[in-house]
């Protein structure tokens, strides 16, 4: 059996698009962390395809900003 520094180093070697499938396989095969919901892995996936897909997200000077309102 391969050890995982192995696997990565062969993984390394995927197309961009291959790696990405198979870091969402692998993350999928985890538990969610406690404290994290069903819905809130929702909303995280969600953010996360957004910005795969391009979508402009909130700077943090801006959130700073409304956190400090």
């Amino acid at each position: 059996m391969q050890t995982s520094a192995a696997l990565l180093q062969e993984a390394m070697r995927l197309p961009e698009d291959e790696r990405e499938d198979l870091a969402a396989q692998l993350l999928d095969s985890l538990e969610p962390p406690r404290g994290i919901s069903i819905d809130d892995r929702s909303e995280i996936e969600r953010r996360a395809a957004e910005a795969r897909s391009g979508v402009a997200g909130i700077s943090w000077d801006e959130i700073k900003r409304d956190l400090l309102k």
